[in-house]
């Protein structure tokens, strides 16, 4: 590897910024360009990845801190990185994004895809590993019936691989693992055919339908950095600090005794010290000054507290993620004040959401274009990819009938789709319009046939039978 300035070269390729993969457009990977950037990776992993998983696992650094010789050894861990990853992929992804095309026939047959893809189940594993790892793929392959699958993969599993142009387009996608003798296997997966290896063996192409690489890369920030990255050294000072007030705690439960100046039986005059019994003994002839007394230390109880509440309060600060505990949540704070105290949050989802619509896009861009694209919207035209629509709704404690009224509201300025986007649990604004049609057009004929004469309602009935026929 030689370093440059901002850029690690690795042979033909290039490391950017963000630990981003960067090889010359037109070009295939050789073996040494292959396992260039797998070294890389498993560096990537070792520096990154797995400590990232221990944290979030709860697998912290003082867990696996040597313990002290005669002394308290409390090892106290505070999930921080869990609550915060969940915290805020419950309030991004919590609720599925929205994806709908203009016309009903291919929106039907999107949703049909959605559902038996289980979009909504892979997104939010997404969202999840890009707050852990800053960074997380979705692959597109062909199932058992050979209609297109989707399904997540972790950055720990596979790299994407970007051209050296100014748009950075995806190159390719290797997906990889190591069986327990070490030996590499995996895929290179390029626009219109893969490549298999083993080791240092690539085996021959293999076309397929995809015609671009048939996966993405999902990230909130161009530094690919996840939730809790810019605030690890204040958790570990955390779980610390409560490891030593749990040491102190211990210290005055296990107090020694201290006995100086008597004469007890069966000490042969010299300083005597019992770790087991927590006893410190000294004979003096002069019992005169004879002394009984527990060994205490310095209280710094309250400067541990106020050390403990200034990091946790550190930690939700420079995370951007708001402390629901805080008493500021609690109260009759107006709406308007709690929007003032979630906009930090609010704001970094907003840029999430922007690098995730672009991602999307890209992927159904891969599904509507491939040769099968058609199985999934039938035989649309495969420029539709550029008319879909991507909703995301955050995931909050909704005033229902706020939110029925600012649709009402809205539906004067917007479509009663655009409108009906706005109201919680609706997935599907389309298909709820459908319903609301069918619901008022069978209400009108039922009004109508009231208002027949009874001479004519039979012949009314009799039609409809007929027709249903």
């Amino acid at each position: 590897m030689v370093i440059i300035i901002n850029k690690i070269t690795i042979g033909r390729g290039q490391v950017v910024k963000g630990d981003v993969f960067i090889f010359p457009k037109g070009e295939t990977l050789k073996v040494d360009d292959l396992y260039g950037f797998i070294q890389y990776q498993d560096e990537l992993y070792r520096r990154k990845y797995e400590p990232n998983y221990d944290m979030y696992v709860s697998n912290h650094p003082i867990l696996r801190a040597p313990l002290k010789a005669w002394s308290e050894n409390n090892k106290l861990v505070v999930p921080m990185p869990r609550l915060l990853v969940d915290e805020y992929a419950g309030y991004f992804g919590g609720n599925a994004p929205t994806v709908q095309l203009e016309d009903e026939t291919d929106n039907d047959s999107l949703q049909t895809w959605l559902n038996d893809s289980e979009f909504a189940d892979e997104h939010s594993e997404i969202v999840k590993a890009v707050g852990i790892y800053g960074r997380s793929y979705l692959l597109a392959y062909q199932g058992e019936d050979s209609k297109p699958k989707i399904a997540h993969v972790e950055p720990d599993e596979g790299f994407m691989i970007y051209d050296d142009t100014i748009k950075s387009e995806p190159l390719a996608f290797v997906r990889y693992s190591r069986d327990y003798l070490n030996h590499v296997t995996g895929t290179i997966y390029y626009a219109g055919f893969s490549v298999d290896f083993k080791d240092d063996e690539l085996d021959e192409p293999v076309n397929y339908v995809w015609h671009e690489v048939p996966a993405v890369e999902f990230y909130s920030n161009e530094e690919r950095q996840g939730i809790f990255d810019g605030v690890k050294t204040l958790i570990e000072a955390l779980d610390k600090a409560l490891s030593k007030k749990a040491d102190q705690v211990d210290y005055f439960d296990n107090a020694y005794l201290l006995a100086l100046g008597l004469n007890l039986e069966d000490e042969n005059g010299e300083i005597h010290i019992d770790r087991e019994q927590r006893f410190i003994y000294s004979p003096d002839a002069d019992a005169t000054n004879a002394k009984v007394e527990f060994i205490g230390k310095p209280d710094a109880d309250g400067m541990q507290e106020n050390l403990i509440n200034r990091l946790i309060d550190l930690i939700y600060y420079t995370s951007m993620i708001p402390n629901l505990q805080d008493s500021a949540f609690s109260g009759n704070s107006s709406g308007v004040a709690l929007q003032f105290k979630l906009l930090p949050m609010q704001n970094m989802a907003a840029f999430q959401e922007r690098k995730f619509i672009k991602s999307l896009r890209r992927m159904f861009k891969v599904l509507f274009e491939s040769a099968d694209g058609g199985q999934i919207v039938r035989a649309i035209n495969k420029e539709s990819w550029l008319d879909l629509r991507f909703t995301y709704t955050r995931n909050m404690p909704q005033n229902m009938a706020d939110a029925v009224s600012t649709a009402v509201q809205a539906s004067s300025l917007l479509s009663q789709q655009t409108a009906l986007a706005m109201i919680p649990g609706i997935d599907d604004p389309q298909a709820e319009l459908e319903r609301k049609e069918d619901e008022q057009s069978n209400s009108m004929k039922k009004a109508m046939n009231q208002a027949l004469p009874d001479y004519l309602k039979a012949g009314v009935d009799n039609d409809e039978e007929n027709s249903e026929e």
